[in-house]
């Protein structure tokens, strides 16, 4: 049996999902929550002066898993790492949390022979939507007011979303940050606070359809959603608005020339799984 480390939060889920299917199969999903991880894991890891491992344990007390052999690493999004009660100290706490990170940052090395799903350091790049340009419509990224009124001005239909971030939890309720439209009477509402962050805007594309691609090794999965019958304007901006059970998803079909230029891309970033969010626009 392959141990699959997930290493994730406790609020993904996405994983909760995947766990679930597993659980007749040859593989042993361990999940790492980084909230819980300096609460409820104990490890050891040693090396001799020759710099071979002499240990390697780690174990979970809120699930009663012990690793025995991680085969494959799975790397989902975990958040923040919460501390002992009794650290109470700023820079104590900022001390346990780094070090923490950094142990997690390091399961490439412990786990030298897992294959990844994706390695972190391999998807920092294209993470980070700037690094996406050459496949987006004309984008605008500033702090400037006067640039995201010229460009709006210029474009017309424009759209304003997040670079990254992705939502926050507060009072134990999930929070995201979708997509918008913006217009200029919208930019002057929030002239003096453009300068605060950067503002990340595109052209509005009129869809015909959009689609989620997953890419997973060589093998490609096609999904038609539709959102248009929802009669929700926020949700045929985003469909990420709308409860997954209210949108109709379709397998369908891409070109292939299109696919692989896809796979392409995960090839060149040296990734082997991509899901990629996209549409096709009215002519």
């Amino acid at each position: 049996m392959t141990d699959l480390l997930i290493v994730t939060s406790e609020t993904d889920i996405h994983a909760d999902v995947v766990i679930n299917e597993l659980q007749n199969s040859n593989i042993r999903a361990i999940r790492l929550n980084s909230e819980s991880f300096i609460k409820t894991s104990k490890y050891a890891y040693s090396w001799q002066a020759s710099g071979n491992p002499s240990q390697s344990f780690l174990s979970f007390e809120d699930s009663l898993k012990e690793v025995q052999d991680i085969g494959v690493i799975w790397w989902r999004k975990p958040q923040d790492y919460q501390v002992f009660p009794e650290v109470d100290d700023a820079w104590a706490i900022k001390y346990c949390q780094e070090e923490t990170e950094s142990l997690i940052y390091s399961l490439s090395g412990l786990y030298p022979k897992a294959r990844w799903v994706n390695n972190y350091y391999k998807i920092r790049l294209p993470s980070h939507r700037i690094n996406q340009i050459p496949i987006i419509p004309p984008t605008l990224v500033t702090n400037s007011y006067d640039a995201a009124c010229n460009f709006v001005t210029q474009q017309g239909k424009c759209i304003v979303k997040p670079m990254r971030y992705s939502g926050f939890l507060h009072d134990e309720k999930q929070y995201s940050c979708y997509t918008r439209p913006i217009d200029v009477e919208t930019l002057e509402t929030f002239r003096e606070s453009i300068r605060l962050a950067p503002v990340f805007i595109q052209k509005r594309i009129q869809k015909k359809a959009e689609y989620r691609v997953t890419l997973i090794g060589k093998q490609s999965f096609v999904c038609r959603i539709d959102a248009e019958h929802t009669n929700d304007a926020d949700v045929t901006l985003d469909w990420r608005v709308a409860e997954p059970d209210k949108l109709v998803h379709v397998p369908d079909k891409l070109p292939i020339d299109y696919l692989n230029k896809l796979h392409q891309m995960l090839d060149e970033f040296g990734l082997n799984f991509g899901a990629f969010d996209m549409n096709s626009s009215k002519i």
